[in-house]
């Protein structure tokens, strides 16, 4: 079994994690796996209510930033897509053609 991760270690990571990102102060921390009250702070419509333990391994728990985020990351790929797609298809080397010979057919392919 692990630490016991105590309130004062929440906030530290989360904080280094999340930076100013999240509103701690509806918080009460009675363990690890407990779900907490939170406030994102650029969306402040609702609570978000997530177990501590989630909240560090996630994005953080506002469904809103996380549209955001989905939405930007999806920008880029397909920016890059379109990227690619605009440049020239490569060219394949060509085999030397030999001129034809005087009196022969050509090979018309």
């Amino acid at each position: 079994m692990g630490l016991r991760i105590d309130e004062a270690t929440f906030l530290e990571r989360a904080i280094s994690r999340f930076g100013a990102r999240y509103d701690y102060s509806l918080m009460i921390y009675k363990s690890f796996r407990t779900p907490i009250k939170i406030r994102c702070v650029e969306h402040p419509v609702r609570e978000v209510v997530i177990t501590p333990e989630r909240h560090l391994q996630t994005t953080g728990g506002c469904k809103y930033c996380l549209r955001t985020y989905r939405n930007q990351t999806l920008e880029r790929v397909l920016r890059m897509d379109c990227e690619l797609s605009d440049l020239p298809a490569p060219q394949l080397p060509r085999a030397p053609q030999e001129p034809p010979v005087v009196g022969q057919k050509s090979k018309a392919v």
